[in-house]
């Protein structure tokens, strides 16, 4: 599969298993498994960011980047789940500095657009979700 999310989806697998040692997770689209798994959903919004008279147009795909983990009153753990998402939104602005991209023809960038919240809790499991934005040149 040629799709862009396929592409980003293959990089996060890579991001993220440079941050966890467990590798029990799935990354899904459009879907919130298990508790430790991610999904890729994408945000409808206007994707053409520039249009140029030579026929070159930047354009840009935002995700939402969920994550279902454990949640308790425990401090260190909802410290941890808050962290990760530190640790993942440095982990992408430093390969972007390197130029570790997703090999998505045309790309020019990808960054977190804020920090991992949490945005749902149901009992014992919480979401956290984090925006990701991909850049990139169409000819």
């Amino acid at each position: 599969m040629d799709y862009r999310i396929t592409k980003l989806r293959d990089y996060l697998f890579e991001v993220i298993n440079t941050l966890i040692e467990d590798r029990n997770y799935q990354i899904n689209a459009d879907f919130l498994g298990e508790v430790g798994d991610f999904s890729l959903d994408k945000i409808p919004t206007a994707s053409t960011v520039q249009k140029w008279v030579i026929g070159v147009e930047i354009h840009r795909d935002v995700y939402s980047f969920r994550n279902r983990k454990f949640y308790s009153k425990d401090t260190i753990n909802n410290l941890n789940n808050i962290g990760f998402f530190e640790d993942f939104e440095k982990a992408i602005k430093d390969n972007n500095k390197k130029g570790v991209l997703p090999s998505i023809n045309g790309i020019e960038s990808i960054e977190c657009l804020n920090c991992g919240t949490i945005n749902n809790v149901n009992g014992t499991e919480a979401t956290f979700d984090i925006q990701i934005q991909i850049t990139y040149r169409e000819e």
